[in-house]
């Protein structure tokens, strides 16, 4: 995956960069979750799903 910033000085509020890093990051917890064989587009972790109590 490359991003490429297209006009730094017409983007003040870096919102360019802001999205470039979202899209990196899905990218990459995409790719964490295939590695780790984790299930299907809609999985969500049992602990912040509320599924499993948090345990401290």
């Amino acid at each position: 995956m490359e991003v490429v910033e297209v006009a730094p000085l017409l983007d003040p509020g870096y919102t360019t960069a802001m999205y470039a890093r979202r899209a990196i990051l899905e990218a990459l917890t995409g790719l964490a979750q295939r590695r780790l064989g984790l299930p299907g587009p809609n999985y969500r972790d049992p602990v912040m799903s509320g599924e499993t109590p948090f345990a401290n």
